[in-house]
């Protein structure tokens, strides 16, 4: 039989903060998300990202000021798989066939604002209509917008 304790707050900050500062990785990315303070935020968040925490990745590329490291961190992140990551890295480019990378990679896993933004981003019709058609199937209404624009 399994029992659930119910620990005040300031235990379960206690308890989390413990197991962080005893090198588990992702108490260690819970518990930079609890902290107030800036600087130990980004302490927390960078361990559990340099022990390949893929969600701190996400958390310690955002949380970056210099563009630069933000974007080695979510590029980290996408290549383990964090498709949110790669929705953003098709958003920090200017570079459209780069941009149309990362929203392929992103869509291919599932994220649907992606697979709009890659049908718009597409210039043959069969491939930009696939695109839009999974987008819309998956309830991006703007999707639904963009298909009955081209008469689909």
């Amino acid at each position: 039989m399994s029992v659930c304790l119910e620990l005040p707050v300031e235990q379960e900050e206690d308890w989390l903060k413990q197991a962080a500062e005893d090198g588990h990785v992702p108490a260690m990315h819970a518990f930079a998300l609890q902290c107030d303070g800036h600087h130990d935020r980004q302490r927390w968040l960078r361990e559990a990202a340099h022990e390949g925490y893929v969600p701190a990745m996400y958390d310690y590329g955002l949380s970056c000021a210099n563009p630069k490291q933000k974007r080695h961190w979510l590029k980290m992140a996408a290549a383990e798989g964090h498709v949110q990551a790669m929705f953003l890295l098709s958003r920090e480019t200017d570079d459209p066939a780069e941009r149309r990378r990362w929203l392929r990679m992103a869509a291919e896993e599932g994220h649907v604002q992606a697979m709009h933004e890659l049908g718009l981003a597409c210039s043959d019709p069969n491939e930009r209509r696939r695109w839009l058609e999974e987008a819309a199937r998956n309830g991006w209404q703007a999707a639904l917008v963009e298909l009955a624009d081209m008469g689909f």
